[in-house]
């Protein structure tokens, strides 16, 4: 009872918990359904598709036997000993013998005849071969007389008519298959044979098909022009008129319906489903039946449906016990945030019962909390606008003022306790600053605000406070701590904070710290302070926690420039090539530039980089080729760089790329004189004194170096290139001129023919006439 009061309080919960549960039972019923829907369609589907096999084989045997009978009526209608007792007036005895003797051999060559009759209209006599026909005193001959002569009825010739010989229920145990002379239907005033084919022949054989790998599910039955049912043995099920006018009906109204000569009804049959399969026709004016039990037929499918039933509903116990389950784990939160929500209700003022659900008091709660809360921001950027008041403008007011506010407004800040300033800033601002989405740098700004202040605050009191989205301010009351160490108190906790900031956020902080101040009024120029120490990251690099101590002497210092002989010495170095000697001045000068003033640094190390930039424009100046050298980048560096350890290594780098450029390049040399023979080559191809020697004579080189230096690069002698070259030029001139060959030759630098007509056929395999006269040729 208790467990049901509480799930009966949590209206939230009974809506979670209906709502799965109805959804799975809904899912699982309906899939249920739905499957065993969709099986019962598949098996009525493959038992539709399976009848109309049978009753297709049935047709196909209906035809197959009609064939077999036509050949064996037309052997039997011709036969020579059959004649006389067709059409004879008088049979001669030994006629008659020899006649029934022929039927007799007939009968036992055809197992599936069932008897055979011949009629003589002459005599208007029966004779026939059955025992019956002979022994039951003439019964069955009248039997078969009088449905044979029936004026009302006449019978159409070479077709399977369905009869019945020897029962008396009308059923059917033969095919009768009338043969006569002519093709028009059989009258009294003509001969015929009758041939009788066991009904069995055909029903057994399809029904022995129909039981193949089962039980026996339906009845095959034969249904004539006015419904009545016949079958090769007595079926009681379907004997009475109402149940054949039943069927003939729903026969009937289908096919009407489809108009298609086959066909599936499902219908009442006896007070039993059925399923009754048709088809019409497989012989004239008779309709083959094949009558199922539905429910026979279904059985399977309504074991599959208990057992899916059963299934469904095991699987709907254990649905219940996954949605009771599930809707706890998904209350729980709501369960718990409502525990927070009322633990946040004032002491003594009564829980008022609030109208809705769960939800709906937890957005009442939220609507006073968030009340609350408003009033709590509000209360908070009073405070912080004030702090910034005190560090920026803190002239602004008197010593009773800013006590009165801090009263006023709670600030943790301790009077007349000493006070320290501490600044800190992000390292990498620039980068971070370029590459970082504003509501990322708001949450930073945040995380670093309130981690310091409550790093700090377990030590001493301490309010932070964001300024202009660079820095944050720390300022640290110095409660209890001893005169000789009070700045040395704090710097472990810096650190902490540092360390923090780096592992949970991965951003570096650098601090600036001003000296203590013993006024409140003083808290603008100890900001001041904090914030000129911080700076000088510039000097001591990242992650450094500044004092005054620490800057005192760059402070102090009135030096604005380095010596003009270290700038001259480290251009003269450049010039030079000279790494070793360039980096010694570029030291000295960085020496210099850390004992600087930080206002005077930053110009300081700009000169520096245009005094290395004027070096490098007189260096391509006079050089033959250009370096491959951005100069605009050089006076960049001080801009990019944040600390003099990063501007010293990138001026160090780029002063070994300025030496390496200055080295002479033996590489850059030899292909600059390569290019110049090549091009003496092609211009002065046709001078018969152009050879290596003139070549080297040429560019101031001896003849054996150059032919050396050629081989070396081009894997070919001088004198052949120069062979190659004119050789190539006759060929366009021989391809494209009407000069005569001794011409050409001369043209091209030759002088002895024998030797050019040598050279000429080695390349191209032929004298320069035959090559002349197979270009003009082809």
């Amino acid at each position: 009872m208790k467990g049901f009061g509480f799930y009966k309080s949590k209206k939230y919960l009974q809506r979670v918990l209906s709502s799965i549960m109805l959804s799975m039972v809904v899912v699982l019923l309906a899939s249920s359904f739905a499957n065993t829907y969709l099986l019962e369609k598949s098996m009525k589907r493959i038992q539709e598709d399976s009848n109309l096999k049978i009753l297709t084989q049935m047709q196909y045997n209906f035809s197959y036997m009609n064939e077999i009978i036509t050949h064996l009526s037309y052997f039997v209608l011709k036969d020579n000993l059959l004649i006389p007792l067709m059409f004879d007036e008088t049979l001669p005895k030994m006629d008659l013998i020899q006649g029934y003797q022929r039927m007799s051999s007939i009968m036992e060559s055809s197992s599936f005849l069932h008897s055979m009759v011949v009629y003589n209209h002459s005599q208007n006599e029966i004779y026939g071969t059955t025992t019956n026909f002979l022994l039951d005193g003439g019964v069955t001959k009248k039997k078969i007389s009088d449905w044979l002569l029936d004026p009302d009825h006449q019978h159409e010739t070479s077709r399977l008519i369905p009869v019945s010989l020897d029962r008396e229920d009308g059923q059917i145990d033969a095919f009768a298959f009338v043969v006569t002379e002519s093709l028009k239907p059989f009258s009294r005033g003509e001969s015929a044979i009758v041939l009788y084919i066991k009904s069995d022949w055909v029903f057994d054989s399809l029904k022995k098909m129909n039981d193949t790998g089962s039980r026996s599910q339906g009845d095959i039955l034969m249904a004539d022009q006015e419904g009545r049912l016949y079958s090769s043995h007595n079926i009681d099920a379907y004997g009475s008129k109402a149940t054949q006018d039943t069927i003939h009906t729903y026969i009937k109204n289908h096919r009407t319906l489809t108009d298609e000569p086959s066909g599936f009804v499902i219908g009442d049959v006896e007070g039993e489903k059925s399923m009754i399969t048709y088809m019409a026709d497989p012989i004239p004016n008779w309709t083959i039946l094949y009558v199922q039990s539905y429910d026979q037929l279904m059985a399977e499918v309504t074991q599959t449906r208990v057992k899916s039933l059963v299934v469904s509903g095991i699987l709907l116990l254990i649905a219940i016990g996954l949605s009771v389950w599930l809707s706890y784990k998904l209350y729980h939160p709501i369960e718990d945030m409502l525990h927070r929500i009322r633990f946040q209700h004032p002491r003594g003022e009564p829980t008022r019962r609030t109208e809705g659900d769960e939800l709906h008091a937890m957005s009442e709660n939220y609507l006073k909390l968030s009340h609350t809360l408003q009033e709590i921001s509000s209360e908070h950027i009073v405070n912080k606008y004030y702090i910034r008041k005190f560090m920026t403008d803190g002239q602004m007011f008197s010593h009773h003022d800013m006590i009165s506010l801090i009263d006023k407004h709670q600030l943790n800040i301790a009077y007349p306790a000493e006070i320290i300033v501490c600044v800190l800033r992000l390292d990498h601002f620039q980068a971070y600053a370029n590459h970082t989405a504003v509501a990322l740098k708001k949450m930073h700004s945040f995380a670093i605000t309130n981690i310091a202040q409550e790093m700090m605050s377990k030590v001493y009191p301490c309010e932070a406070v964001e300024v202009w989205g660079d820095h944050i301010i720390l300022i640290v009351s110095l409660i209890d701590a001893p005169t000789t160490s009070k700045t040395d108190r704090i710097l472990p906790i810096l650190q902490d904070i540092q360390y923090t900031i780096e592992k949970y956020y991965d951003l570096s902080l650098s601090c600036g710290l001003s000296d203590p101040i013993s006024q409140l009024t003083q808290l603008s120029s100890g900001y001041t302070q904090a914030l000129q120490n911080s700076l000088y990251t510039l000097i001591f690099g990242y992650k450094s926690i500044i004092t005054s101590e620490m800057v005192k002497e760059n402070n102090a210092n009135k030096r604005v420039s380095i010596p003009e002989a270290i700038e001259r010495k480290l251009s003269e170095s450049l010039k030079k090539g000279l790494m070793t000697e360039a980096g010694i001045e570029l030291e000295k000068a960085f020496s210099l530039f850390a004992t600087f003033h930080y206002h005077d640094i930053h110009r300081a190390v700009t000169n520096l980089t245009w005094v290395i930039k004027y070096t490098v424009v007189e260096i391509m100046e006079n050089r033959v080729t250009k370096m491959n050298f951005n100069v605009d980048y050089i006076h960049h560096i001080p801009q990019e760089k944040e600390t003099l350890e990063e501007m010293y290594v990138a001026l160090l780098a780029l002063c070994s790329q300025i030496c390496e450029g200055q080295k002479p390049s033996n590489v850059e040399r030899n292909d600059m004189i390569l290019e110049t023979v090549k091009e003496l080559i092609h211009q002065k191809y046709a001078d018969i004194n152009l050879s290596q020697q003139t070549i080297a004579a040429t560019v101031k080189l001896s003849s054996a170096y150059l032919g050396k230096l050629f081989k070396d690069s081009y894997q070919i002698t001088l004198t052949e290139y120069i062979n190659e070259v004119r050789l190539q030029h006759a060929q366009r001139l021989l391809e494209n001129g009407d000069h005569s060959v001794l011409d050409i030759m001369e043209k091209c630098g030759y002088a002895n023919p024998s030797y050019f007509f040598r050279l000429f056929k080695a390349k191209f395999g032929s004298t320069p006439k035959e090559y002349r006269i197979k270009k003009s040729i082809s």
